[in-house]
């Protein structure tokens, strides 16, 4: 078993997926219930400008919503994806209709500034729970994860152009179940195409994309929690629905629970006090088992975090302890961007190494691809993460 239990409660008008490990939160989802342009949606959305100075077209996403499509993102049919192509306006002219995806959700900005926009791609995912459907992928293309030769044969003989990914947790699904799923997620191509063709000019939102339950699902696995915990009725009947669809046998597994409090007035978070930690997340202080801490500061540039070693036996430990907590706060808070450590001591080489080959080692199973770039002449480590969803604050912010 893999000992990461999921729970999943509405907050304030907020549905939160959170994943705990001997009951400490190991990974956090959230989203607005009414949220209109979250990750993965997928519009048909009309260029409305055409911005060569930043390379990049304004897409109209219908409902005043609208879009930032840099050229690097634009693939279309036939089309040439060497980054040699053409440029912006040979790509797309103002007026078109195109098929995008919300590939990182819209950022708050500085006060001089609006809501930065969300970032679109042309480069369609349609995601089911084993498998991803590239439609957009030119000529047909597989993941390099994927090894299984059934796998391989499978995708190759459907009757569709493309490309594949098969996620790490479904490496060893059975194939029968993968050609099903294959041939839905092809089925969902054809309805959003038809979807599209109902549309005409005017531009709309096609399908909405995976809410938090269902991120946290694409990302562990349905098999990747020994236990999934519904906090109330409409949050249960929600994961009920996405199983029926996604993986029928857990719809009615025993697995899948729906809570019962003990005691009057109990939530499901009250449960290893996921309250109390959802609450800790708005502090910029964070306490370390072994009496550091870390200060963390965001601006609009980017992420830095601060190791102090306050009552820690010593440096090492302050800071050993410090990479695994930072990690995790990055995937609490979803801070992405650039992230700035700045450890303890880091004049010598030897410590650089050890506190990078550490970070490595916490980053490694982040969803959201964090890169660890090493240490810079001052002795800060410099990390990437990518931005699919808000971060924390931001979904909480109003």
């Amino acid at each position: 078993m893999s000992g990461l239990e999921l729970f999943v409660d509405e907050i304030e008008g907020r549905m939160h997926a959170v994943v705990v490990k001997k009951t400490v939160i190991n990974d956090l989802y959230v989203d607005s219930l009414n949220k209109a342009c979250g990750w993965g949606s997928i519009f048909l959305g009309r260029v409305v400008k055409l911005d060569k100075k930043l390379d990049c077209a304004i897409v109209d996403l219908g409902n005043g919503l609208t879009g930032f499509l840099p050229a690097k993102h634009i693939y279309l049919p036939g089309g040439d994806h060497s980054e040699s192509r053409s440029g912006l306006s040979d790509l797309v002219k103002n007026g078109q209709m195109l098929i995008v995806q919300v590939k990182a959700e819209a950022k708050d900005a500085s006060h001089s500034e609006n809501l930065k926009m969300p970032r679109l791609t042309t480069q369609i995912y349609i995601m089911g729970h084993h498998l991803v459907y590239c439609p957009m992928s030119n000529p047909v293309t597989m993941s390099r994860s994927i090894e299984r030769g059934d796998v391989l044969s499978m995708t190759a003989g459907l009757a569709a152009k493309g490309g594949w990914i098969l996620h790490d947790h479904a490496e060893s699904e059975d194939i029968g179940i993968l050609s099903e799923e294959a041939h839905k997620l092809l089925a969902e191509w054809q309805v959003l195409m038809g979807m599209q063709a109902e549309s005409g000019k005017e531009p709309a939102l096609l399908k909405g994309g995976p809410n938090a339950f269902a991120r946290a699902m694409l990302d562990f696995g349905a098999n990747g929690f020994n236990h999934i915990h519904a906090g109330g009725r409409a949050a249960f009947d929600q994961i009920t629905k996405w199983c029926e669809k996604y993986d029928p046998p857990l719809a009615t597994s025993k697995r899948l629970r729906l809570f019962k409090p003990e005691k009057p007035m109990q939530k499901l978070f009250d449960i290893h006090d996921i309250y109390g930690e959802l609450g800790e997340l708005q502090d910029s202080r964070v306490e370390l088992p072994g009496g550091g801490s870390i200060i963390i500061d965001t601006t609009h540039a980017c992420t830095i975090i601060d190791v102090n070693q306050g009552g820690a036996d010593s440096v090492i430990a302050a800071n050993t302890e410090a990479v695994a907590e930072s990690a995790r706060q990055c995937r609490l808070r979803n801070i992405s961007g650039a992230i700035l450590i700045d450890f303890i001591g880091m004049a010598e080489r030897p410590a650089r190494v050890k506190i990078s080959e550490a970070a490595e080692a916490a980053f490694s199973h982040d969803p959201a691809r964090a890169q660890v770039h090493g240490f810079t002449r001052l002795g800060i480590l410099e990390i990437t993460r990518k931005r699919r969803a808000a971060g924390y604050a931001e979904k909480i912010k109003g």
